[in-house]
């Protein structure tokens, strides 16, 4: 009779947009282990996604300070709430994180074999070139389970979120405002296209906005409500308080952003979002995700290109990319 898996702790990579790649990973493991805990590492100020999730996991940031080999067993030596680990994946694929396994002593420890992470792994596999975050950590699970997973697709049921009175006062007018929120990323590409959204704006009429940003909010905030915005209202929510967050997502009638965190996050729990991006090299394809996101991109020739599911369409300027984002939120 095989052990009971029990707990399981994940090593997930660095940044938020690859946590957010391990989604289907996680949901996964929920399912193939029911009973068991779900304990997850991710590096300082990467764990808001984590919370989106639909079930309970346990969330542990590593500090910037506890990045070296040495630092690495200090804070696992302080972690006592992580003991008595049956499973551990590192996702990560770097020695740090292999001994980062072993170091909380898990009874088996799984990964890919990238040079010498192997001396802490008890389960190994042949590291896959060329594929992505999602498609490699559920490889590595399809590998370890010995059956096969490209028939998963996830996605979490919109919320309706617990009233934020703050926020509320925006919808309480006797016909509540169709509001179109502005998810942002950092300050130095936001600034760098702010010509584009002096245009966007400008092509609606008397539109309520609300701004959110990851990262910089004061100053991006400020630098929005420094622009013309025409004949509409601009309202700034400052932080990122995910019961905030989630409130409004369950308010507003669709998303706008340039920030591919909130793209992930908008495809997975199912919000009408639209992303304006310049660049379409490194892109996240979401395979095991049930939904897809819909993108615009504007080059540098003033090509405007509008992607959804594997059609391309082109478009002749921003006033048709407006359009669209009418036709998607039903404005």
């Amino acid at each position: 009779m095989e052990t009971e898996i029990k707990k399981i702790l994940i090593k997930c990579p660095r940044t938020e947009l690859e946590i957010i790649g391990c989604f289907p990973f996680i949901v996964t493991i929920s399912e193939e282990f029911p009973k068991a805990e779900i304990n997850i590492i991710v590096e300082d100020n990467c764990s808001l996604a984590l919370s989106f999730l639909p079930f309970k996991v346990k969330v542990y940031e590593r500090p910037v300070v506890k990045k070296s080999l040495i630092e690495t067993h200090h804070f696992c030596a302080n972690m006592n709430a992580i003991f008595n680990i049956d499973l551990f994946f590192d996702l990560e694929n770097s020695f740090n994180s292999a001994f980062m396994g072993f170091n909380f002593r898990a009874v088996e420890r799984v990964g890919f074999e990238v040079k010498w992470n192997k001396v802490f792994l008890t389960k190994k596999y042949p590291l896959p070139v060329s594929l992505s975050i999602e498609k490699q950590s559920m490889k590595l699970l399809e590998l370890y389970l010995n059956k096969p997973m490209q028939d998963i697709r996830i996605s979490k049921t919109k919320e309706t979120g617990q009233s934020i009175d703050t926020i509320e006062k925006l919808f309480k007018e006797p016909e509540p405002p169709k509001f179109i929120m502005i998810m942002l990323d950092n300050f130095i590409n936001t600034s760098a296209q702010i010509e584009l959204w002096k245009i966007f704006f400008d092509s609606f009429q008397k539109q309520k906005f609300i701004i959110w940003s990851q990262f910089d909010e004061n100053i991006i905030s400020d630098l929005f409500a420094s622009i013309d915005l025409g004949h509409n209202d601009l309202f700034i929510q400052r932080g990122s308080n995910i019961k905030e967050m989630i409130y409004l997502f369950s308010k507003v009638k669709g998303i706008v952003t340039n920030n591919l965190w909130a793209e992930g996050v908008c495809n997975y729990i199912g919000v009408d979002s639209l992303t304006l991006l310049d660049k379409k090299t490194h892109l996240p394809q979401y395979d095991f995700f049930k939904f897809k996101p819909q993108r615009i991109f504007l080059g540098p020739d003033g090509i405007i290109e509008h992607h959804v599911l594997d059609e391309v369409r082109e478009m002749k300027d921003i006033n048709q990319v407006v359009d669209q984002i009418h036709f998607n939120f039903k404005l």
